[in-house]
């Protein structure tokens, strides 16, 4: 993704604060069976119109920052109609839903709309604010997380890791979609800001085996630790969703991040930094291995001990925080 593009992506992505614009009133975490809904939802997923014995229905999958739930359209017996409802909105529109109702299917939750007294209209962008689509981890925790790095980045004493590290970190580009991109779609720290969150976490159980461990290269790890997941501000986009960019579907974060460090790396070498060849290797291996198994992504499985750490940080952190989120939305309902 080259500086234009990458502009253009954080003026769209990073969230902005618009309350002039209509705001939410029942979001999804709190809606109970019996409950009519006319409110506003992001569509993230479709399923194709089908037919059932009075007419034409389609599902679609919404959103809110609390979380999804399935929709269920009921049409009549003009079928053509129902395929002009699907088609008037996209997977990130936003819609209004009116007068749907929110049941129980095989034990979970579901809205449901029928024809003959709801409907699905899609949305205007002027109609309605992006945080009540996208959770967010705040400004201040965001500012607060990523002063933490910048202190990490300047306790690196190896004169080429710092060097590399600079080369990301001057970057204000980089910088923003670095403080904003989220870690995943769904398992952990899903949310604006979850990846640099995550990052943290990782950085701190790194520090933790280094104390146990003394014979770790702390330098190497925690440089690791910094950009394990930088892949990351180019494999997710987001707005009203959080979705996968073109080379997050078709190579993935780990590749991406490999080859990001590898072209700064040689960058520094055009400029006449002689980057061991040795110790790019080391990082690479450990960004390329950190997911620990083949079956999870990781060309590579750990090889070295700070890989080992690494990897196991990063599991650590990641499957914590999952379950901690879990919880989270049991104590909500």
């Amino acid at each position: 993704m080259d500086d234009e593009n990458i502009k253009k992506e954080i003026q769209t992505t990073i969230l902005p604060h618009d309350n002039a614009k209509k705001r939410k009133k029942q979001f999804i975490n709190t809606l109970e069976e019996g409950v009519e809904v006319n409110d506003l939802f992001a569509v993230k997923s479709k399923k194709t119109p089908r037919s059932y014995k009075k007419g034409t229905w389609f599902d679609i999958i919404v959103s809110d920052k609390t979380g999804d739930i399935r929709v269920k359209f009921w049409g009549g017996e003009d079928k053509e109609k129902v395929q002009r409802l699907y088609n008037s909105f996209e997977v990130g529109d936003v819609i209004n839903i009116r007068s749907g109702m929110v049941e129980y299917y095989e034990d979970t939750l579901q809205i449901s709309v029928n024809e003959d007294r709801g409907d699905i209209i899609k949305c205007t962008p002027d109609e309605y604010s992006l945080e009540d689509f996208i959770a967010e981890l705040g400004r201040e925790k965001i500012e607060s997380l990523y002063t933490f790095v910048e202190e990490e980045i300047s306790s690196v004493e190896n004169q080429y890791l710092r060097k590399l590290l600079d080369v990301f970190f001057k970057d204000k580009n980089f910088v923003e979609r670095f403080k904003h991109t989220p870690s995943a779609l769904m398992y952990h720290h899903n949310y604006i800001g979850g990846n640099l969150e995550h990052t943290v976490g990782v950085i701190k159980i790194c520090h933790t085996l280094c104390d146990i461990y003394s014979s770790l290269n702390k330098d190497l790890l925690i440089t690791g630790a910094i950009l394990h997941d930088i892949g990351k501000t180019e494999e997710y986009k987001w707005s009203t969703i959080i979705d996968r960019t073109e080379d997050g579907n078709m190579i993935g974060h780990i590749i991406i991040g490999d080859r990001m460090i590898r072209e700064k790396i040689n960058g520094l070498r055009k400029n006449g930094i002689d980057f061991p060849y040795d110790l790019e290797k080391q990082l690479s291996h450990l960004i390329l291995s950190h997911h620990g198994k083949l079956e999870w992504g990781s060309p590579v499985i750990p090889k070295t001990a700070e890989a080992c750490a690494l990897h196991y940080a990063d599991l650590t952190d990641s499957h914590v925080k999952n379950y901690i989120q879990k919880l989270d939305e049991e104590n909500q309902k």
